[in-house]
């Protein structure tokens, strides 16, 4: 395959003097990004971006899914990125830029051409919790969230089976942003969701560190609202719409809300993939 050269150098440094340190957090709708990104966005150090979907529409338009890679990011588009950007955090940004938003997950590559100095944070769930939780947002002859390539074939040929097409949406996003992140080096780093809802006072300073900041009072006092049990729970904001009370626990869910036959179908879907990221099936 042909190399894509670089953007132009007056290009990359207007967004290296606008946007000097920009995080990216990423991951398969309903793996947590948000409570994560609110984690991070507990800290006085970070700006916070809460999915600029509205500004990246804009940009690439219509599509047949929202796959994006290096050769969709050129001149124009990156300066108005980097617009978009100082806008949304204006006053202008303090130390680093957070922009967490799912659909990121299929868009590295594109990303990365934009931004070469950017970090991401990849937030892995496990993929049945997952397919569980996107099931809301995927009832009937409906697509939700993601659309990973290949999503209308899917949706014809499972047009109501809906936990087949969200367990494909996991195995897909994953595996495509896994791919993706190996080639960014020291610059992506995945996190465990398990580990974030078990014990964030470990998973978030190991987010932090990759990012170059310390942990601090307001940090330590959010993670304390992070927890496993659902009852009466904190819910990230923009997010209580998505929740269901059908699960007593975040973690597992899937054998609450999943008919075992369902469960099944998920783990023949995800398998290799779920074994690979080291979750236990059956």
């Amino acid at each position: 395959m042909e190399e894509i050269p670089a953007l132009s150098d007056d290009v990359l440094d207007l967004g290296r003097r606008l946007i000097p340190s920009p995080v990216f957090i990423v991951g398969c709708a309903r793996s947590g990004t948000s409570i994560f990104g609110e984690a991070l966005a507990a800290h006085p150090g970070i700006t916070y971006l809460f999915e600029l979907s509205p500004m990246w529409s804009g940009l690439v338009g219509e599509r047949e899914d929202h796959r994006l890679d290096a050769t969709h990011a050129g001149d124009d588009v990156a300066r108005r990125v980097y617009e978009g950007f100082t806008e949304a955090s204006s006053p202008a940004p303090v130390a680093v830029l957070v922009e967490k938003n799912p659909k990121h997950v299929l868009r590295m590559p594109f990303l990365d051409r934009i931004f070469p100095w950017a970090r991401y944070l990849h937030i892995v769930r496990d993929g049945r919790d997952v397919t569980a939780s996107l099931m809301f947002r995927n009832r009937g002859e409906r697509w939700g969230h993601l659309e990973i390539p290949g999503w209308r074939e899917l949706l014809a040929r499972h047009p109501r089976e809906n936990h087949v097409r969200c367990a494909h949406q996991w195995r897909d996003s994953v595996t495509i942003a896994r791919q993706d992140g190996s080639r960014l080096g020291d610059r992506y780093l995945e996190v465990s969701y398990e580990r974030l809802v078990r014990d964030p006072g470990v998973e978030v300073p190991r987010a932090l560190g990759f990012i170059g900041l310390a942990v601090t009072d307001e940090v330590r006092e959010f993670w304390t609202k992070i927890r496993d049990e659902t009852r009466g729970s904190y819910h990230a904001r923009k997010q209580v719409r998505h929740y269901v009370e059908n699960h007593s626990r975040r973690i597992g869910r899937f054998r609450e809300n999943l008919t075992p036959g369902q469960q099944r179908d998920v783990e023949g879907i995800c398998q290799e993939l779920l074994v690979e990221l080291g979750y236990e099936t059956a």
